[in-house]
């Protein structure tokens, strides 16, 4: 009896410690993985905002093109694109380096990305109205499409986007 005994305890003992090896390799195969996903992330980050980049850089260097509207409109969603992108890595990697994050630091990141997320429809309808006067009323297009009326449409895209999330922002301030 006082073999069994020993039989069972060195049984449990042995698959106790196959069991502590299994999951070792599967902790090990979680982190390998988590480091393939940001390093993924990161690097398509980097190169879709490196190329943005030289979009804007090519914008600002030719006076033809920060004189058109319509590549006014296309920068500001560029640049809009590059911040949100830039948030959201941010974010992503911070899921997998913090467990917890600063409550003021985290609404200081997600209010820029609603922002920038909520800037993104407005400003592809705001390019296709302008591409809509281009088309049906070419004759009128110069003196609709100007280049502070781009101006202005982007604060008030950027007018609509504060007004639908600061309210949200206060309320989190006060609580």
């Amino acid at each position: 009896m006082g073999e069994e005994g020993s039989y069972y305890e060195r049984l449990n003992h042995e698959h106790g410690e196959m069991n502590v090896s299994g999951s070792n390799q599967e902790q090990e195969s979680r982190y390998r993985d988590a480091f393939i996903k940001n390093l993924t992330v990161v690097l398509l980050g980097i190169v879709i905002n490196y190329i943005n980049g030289s979009m804007v850089h090519t914008f600002h260097r030719e006076e033809v093109l920060r004189a058109n509207p319509r590549y006014v409109l296309f920068i500001h969603l560029v640049v809009n694109d590059m911040i949100q992108l830039f948030i959201t890595i941010s974010l992503f990697i911070c899921t997998f380096v913090f467990f917890t994050i600063n409550v003021s630091v985290c609404c200081l990141l997600m209010t820029a990305a609603v922002f920038t997320t909520q800037n993104t429809p407005l400003n592809l309808a705001t390019m296709a109205v302008e591409c809509y006067v281009a088309v049906c009323l070419p004759l009128r297009y110069a003196t609709v499409c100007t280049l502070r009326r781009a101006h202005l449409a982007i604060g008030l895209m950027w007018a609509t986007s504060a007004l639908t999330v600061l309210p949200d922002f206060f309320i989190l301030l006060a609580t």
